[in-house]
């Protein structure tokens, strides 16, 4: 009885106060260090252009156009730019990353510059690393979402994105144009500190309503 009623205070407390914001979150903005043309700018990879009102990672993403992908200029990974920054107007709590690889077959006069690798790293708002993740893999010529899960990073307001390799012409080679379709996290809800004083402090009168009915 008593575990079942500190359990019961802690709960109830706890869940009228966590972070609201949960599930598949975009960017507010984003920078790139290299952009082909205003055409194929970052801004793309976080509007939903190319994806279905509503989508989800399992949503499938159109083929390259104008205006439905960030591409970069030719040699931006040889060159260390194929960089992106994205960020959120207020903070949030990330525990995935879904992306929308680049979908350029039979378009554009390169067909693979699809992202095969990329790292990620994490920064609140003071410009503070909260993590970095490195050397996640990719894979080319999908229509949906790959999604890549990691510990949750409490209070991210910045996430910069820097592609290390893609598939090339011929692929694996020279690495050329570069780019994806479309990006999204996914947020998490996690109590604030003073929610989970809150909790502690209702478990503590749980637990003497418990002793003194044990006593009566």
């Amino acid at each position: 009885m008593i575990r079942r009623t500190i359990f019961v205070s802690v709960f109830m407390i706890t869940a009228c106060a966590v972070d609201a914001r949960a599930g598949l979150v975009q960017p507010t903005s984003a920078t790139a260090e290299s952009e082909f043309s205003g055409s194929y700018d970052i801004g793309n990879a976080i509007d939903g252009s190319g994806l279905p009102a509503g989508f989800t990672p399992a949503s499938a993403h159109a083929t390259y156009t104008t205006h439905n992908h960030w591409t970069t200029k030719a040699a931006a990974v040889n060159e260390g730019k194929a960089n992106a920054s994205f960020f959120f107007a207020d903070p949030v709590h990330l525990d995935a990353f879904h992306l929308w690889n680049h979908r350029s077959n039979g378009i554009a006069s390169n067909a693979f510059y699809e992202v095969t690798s990329f790292d990620l790293a994490f920064y609140d708002s003071g410009g503070m690393l909260l993590r970095s993740i490195l050397g996640l893999s990719a894979l080319g010529e999908t229509a949906t979402a790959q999604t890549y899960h990691f510990p949750i990073v409490i209070d991210v307001s910045r996430v910069d994105f820097k592609i290390v390799a893609n598939q090339g012409l011929p692929r694996g080679t020279n690495p050329n144009y570069t780019g994806v379709a479309e990006v999204a996290f996914n947020a998490v809800a996690v109590p604030e500190p003073s929610t989970i004083a809150l909790g502690l402090l209702g478990a503590g009168f749980g637990l003497a309503r418990a002793a003194r009915r044990r006593r009566a």
